[in-house]
């Protein structure tokens, strides 16, 4: 983002970087979940940082995060620019953020909810939790979905297993590794290494929601969903993705993501076909 601007009540208004050489990931869809998910990254972390509102004594946790892409079609643009609300509780990770294309016209509307802290506690606690992850048995094999099952182009953006059944709902196995889940390795997908990010999460989802509505031959991306944070999840051991809800006409799905013996996030996508 730049041409940053503050506004008298605390939004801040900005262009969007358009440089697909520099962000691989905008030649994908807009409706794609690695573009959503990274817009929304970008213009938050963005516009805190603009406006001063991050302080480098807190932690910060989001706890929920939900979008709509208004732009789902073949002929969608992507934003150039875009708002980010004026931040109600200083005390809260909350925000809005709305983008826009070239004509004015919405492309995503983005809310998160989370919280600010102070806790000496916080990098033992994750130290432990990440340890007791570790321990778990490193997968010699693991056996990824073809690109074409998961709508993806190339091996390395495989990031599930096919499609299996606990108790007649689908289920895949997950594996994000800190070679293909970031760059160079991965062709889109970055981060800051420590743990599977939330980029990670919805791509893996969108990829197992894509084998589901495959077998009815649908394969539009979400235009909505919603993401759920319980605890991190860790790269490089496994993680599960459960179907536990689902409307008749596959419009609506809903995702858990357990690593270990632990319910990590919820997602729900809505999709407009």
């Amino acid at each position: 983002m730049h041409d940053c601007v503050v506004m008298q009540d605390g939004a801040v208004a900005f262009r969007c970087d358009t440089d697909q050489l520099k962000w691989p990931w905008l030649t994908l869809p807009p409706a794609h979940n690695i573009v959503v998910q990274s817009v929304n990254y970008f213009a938050s972390i963005g516009a805190s940082h603009v406006a001063g509102r991050i302080d480098p004594q807190k932690w910060t946790a989001l706890t929920s995060f939900q979008w709509q892409t208004f732009a789902c079609g073949a002929d969608a643009r992507p934003a150039t620019h875009g708002v980010v609300d004026p931040q109600a509780d200083p005390d809260r990770a909350d925000y809005g953020i709305s983008l826009f294309d070239a004509e004015g016209a919405p492309v995503y509307r983005f809310t998160g909810a989370g919280v600010v802290f102070q806790n000496r506690d916080f990098k033992s606690w994750r130290a432990k939790a990440r340890q007791e992850i570790m321990a778990l048995p490193v997968p010699e094999d693991f056996l990824y979905a073809v690109p074409e099952r998961v709508g993806v182009t190339t091996a390395i953006e495989s990031l599930v297993s096919d499609l299996s059944y606990d108790q007649d709902m689908p289920v895949v196995e997950v594996l994000v590794t800190s070679v293909n889940g970031f760059r160079p390795g991965h062709p889109y997908h970055d981060g800051s290494g420590d743990h599977v990010n939330s980029g990670h999460l919805c791509d893996a989802a969108q990829q197992m929601a894509h084998m589901i509505r495959s077998q009815a031959g649908r394969h539009a991306h979400p235009c909505a969903g919603r993401v759920i944070f319980k605890r991190y999840v860790e790269l490089d051991r496994p993680f599960r993705l459960s179907l536990t809800d689902i409307s008749a006409d596959q419009n609506d799905l809903t995702l858990r993501f357990t690593q270990g013996q632990y319910h990590c996030a919820d997602l729900t996508f809505q999709y407009a076909d």
